[in-house]
């Protein structure tokens, strides 16, 4: 290792380091203080006494840590790996090419802002757990020698917890809405739209519905759903996203008369949702009986309205299969919208107390039964 001062065509002094293996040239940087040379040689020097790897050559792109990465993971979940392909693909090309060294905070902080602008956040909040992961193999593997450009990245409000969770009431279709898109399909598919009513009035995801046995309805002490799997379309079965297990949820006598119609000669192991030939329903299907907005969006509509009936969000959330958090989270404005009703009531009431000439509906008194006269 060597350090030897410079000067630009400027006549401006930087120092040089020089880093081999051996024989080997591996390693070059230049700075603008020596101070900062002597640190990172005295780095590279503890690297190498203790065994750690050097740094990548100037020349490896950030290109190649995708691929090494990607075939580091082939092995792992083939959604995740899917996942992870397809958020990697919006990398631009101009930043793949770069040097990995050369990638910053502000270069991945620019890219996903950039996606911000046609994509959802929770989608985006996807791309970004990607890019850490990838940034945290290279650190593991000793090819980030810089900052952690994803951890150590100035945050961006839309892709906080709270922000990407959340949904707006444009979000969630209204009683009518759903009642015509469900009516709509049934004209062409009474199945496919029996489906839909029965997530709509459960808020079971699709995977789960798909995965539904006839043997996932409880009887005793009522009628209740027992959810376990989940199985999405070109995946294999696996359990539920449920932060507990499996779930239980009550079900409506709609939705059980739904259940019985397609569990009708059927076997226990049976799925219940199937196609004309008995088989496993599929989105390839489904997706050609649009319903004018998400197909999740049923599972907000469920919620929705388990909540706008007073249903505790604890109940809701459990119902949901998430934490009541989350729950408290992502429906916020469904129990502020209560809120707010009450709120109005009692406005409405008070002013209707005021010019009834009741003293208790002026400001800031409580409305309560009026007193009746007691005699002397």
């Amino acid at each position: 290792m060597s350090i030897t001062a410079r000067r630009t065509k400027a006549g401006k002094t930087y120092y040089f380091v020089r880093v081999k293996s051996g024989r080997e040239l591996i390693a070059t940087k230049a700075f603008d203080t020596k101070r900062d040379a002597e640190a990172w040689e005295r780095d590279q020097k503890h690297r190498s006494e203790t065994g750690l790897p050097p740094p990548p050559k100037r020349t490896y792109s950030l290109q190649e840590l995708v691929d090494e990465f990607l075939a580091a993971r082939a092995s792992g979940n083939p959604h995740t790996i899917d996942t992870d392909r397809h958020n990697i693909a919006a990398l631009p090309t101009t930043l793949l090419r770069r040097p990995l060294a050369s990638i910053h905070s502000g270069d991945i902080r620019t890219h996903l802002l950039r996606q911000l602008q046609v994509k959802k956040p929770s989608t985006v909040a996807r791309e970004k757990t990607t890019l850490s992961a990838l940034f945290t193999f290279a650190a593991e593997q000793g090819l980030l020698h810089q900052a952690h450009p994803v951890r150590t990245m100035k945050k961006i409000p839309e892709l906080g917890a709270a922000a990407q969770r959340a949904i707006s009431p444009k979000d969630v279709p209204s009683a009518a809405r759903v009642v015509s898109a469900l009516a709509s399909v049934r004209e062409r598919r009474s199945d496919i739209a029996d489906v839909f009513e029965f997530m709509s009035l459960t808020g079971i995801r699709w995977g789960e519905a798909r995965a539904l046995r006839v043997d996932a309805l409880a009887e005793v002490p009522f009628a209740q759903l027992v959810v376990t799997r989940s199985h999405s379309d070109r995946y294999l079965e696996k359990e539920t996203k449920t932060w507990r297990g499996t779930r239980t949820l009550p079900l409506s006598p709609r939705a059980l008369e739904l259940f019985r119609r397609h569990s009708l000669g059927k076997s226990p192991g049976d799925y219940l949702f199937t196609n004309h030939f008995g088989d496993q329903l599929s989105a390839a299907v489904v997706n050609k009986f649009p319903l004018g907005f998400e197909r999740h969006a049923l599972r907000h509509y469920a919620a929705s309205t388990w909540l706008r009936l007073g249903t505790p969000v604890n109940e809701v959330a459990e119902y949901l299969g998430d934490d009541p958090r989350t729950v408290l989270t992502v429906y916020a404005h469904i129990l502020g919208e209560g809120q707010r009703r009450a709120h109005a009531e009692r406005l409405a009431a008070a002013e209707a107390c005021e010019e009834a000439g009741d003293t208790w509906g002026t400001p800031g008194a409580i409305p309560g039964p009026k007193s009746s006269p007691v005699s002397s």
